[in-house]
């Protein structure tokens, strides 16, 4: 692994030189990230390498809740860094504030994405410097966006430096910091009221299982107010052709393919990759193509 004050980059120079197996789509992120370093300043960006190591650090100091792992300090993978280093790296020059606003990651089943969800939803929380944020874990059921949550919850638990801070009322899945009047609460799209709600960030859980755009566009206008809001959606891939996933999952594609200049987007889609011209499909029984959808293969996910 390489050092995390390269990460970001580092992961991203390997998947553009083809060291690491990655499909089309986050082949294309990195190539981006790589592009935005040189021309970053023309656009008004900068890569903050601090703010970057910061977030991906923090993560470090959480200790994971389930399986072989439960106890043990949690360690980013080089993708998931990328992802994290992302979203807190990239700042908009004139304000100091973050670049990216919206969020999309898919990536297969048991690739730890709920885990990356939840200690990303507790950086927000306590670590952004926003008073009084509110951050929602979000899905279709209150007892689906209590997964991500319970999550976060467990790693607090488990964190001394966490626990002394950040308190939790498990009853109404809520976590909470006094001092900043800061919270994190799962929420479902079958509460009663989105009314005064104002999220510093929100994570959408399993958007292919939303059926409508309710709660994102409620939560979307409900966090206008904020200087820096964050929108996480995290989900697998879907079949719904007519969706809130099929249209964010388009734009996202049409954003990391370059097709829409949108600065405000961070884009990663681990997929297998489709016919290209003269290259054909990948095969989807071929085990060598597994990681471009699974880039957690062989830590949380074995063959």
């Amino acid at each position: 692994t390489t050092a995390t004050r390269s990460r970001v980059t580092a992961y991203a120079q390997a998947a553009a030189d083809g060291h690491v197996v990655v499909g089309k789509l986050v082949h294309l992120a990195c190539e981006r990230h790589l592009r935005d370093l040189k021309t970053g300043e023309a656009q008004g960006l900068v890569f903050d390498e601090d703010a970057a190591e910061r977030a991906i650090t923090f993560f470090s100091y959480l200790h994971q809740s389930k399986g072989q792992w439960a106890g043990e300090p949690l360690a980013l993978q080089d993708w998931q860094a990328f992802v994290v280093g992302s979203i807190f790296g990239w700042k908009e020059t004139a304000t100091g504030l973050r670049r990216f606003r919206k969020v999309y990651t898919e990536v297969a089943r048991k690739n730890g994405k709920t885990t990356l969800a939840s200690g990303i939803g507790l950086y927000l929380l306590d670590f952004d410097g926003e008073a009084s944020a509110e951050i929602y874990c979000t899905a279709t059921k209150r007892d689906q966006a209590r997964l991500c949550w319970s999550e976060a919850m467990r790693m607090v638990q488990r964190t001394p430096s966490l626990k002394r801070r950040i308190k939790i009322v498990e009853s109404r899945a809520n976590l909470h910091v006094l001092e900043t009047s800061s919270k994190f609460e799962a929420l479902g799209a079958d509460n009663d009221s989105m009314d005064g709600l104002n999220p510093h960030a929100y994570i959408i859980d399993e958007l292919h299982a939303h059926k409508t755009r309710g709660i994102v566009d409620a939560l979307e206008t409900a966090a206008g107010a904020r200087r820096q809001p964050l929108a996480f959606y995290i989900t697998t891939a879907g079949l719904a052709k007519e969706s809130v996933y099929s249209e964010t999952h388009d734009y996202a594609r049409r954003v990391v393919e370059g097709v829409v200049q949108d600065d405000q987007w961070f884009v990663y889609i681990a997929t297998l990759d489709e016919a290209r011209g003269d290259i054909p499909a990948d095969d989807w029984t071929d085990p060598a193509v597994y990681i471009k959808a699974n880039p957690s293969l062989g830590v949380t996910i074995q063959l």
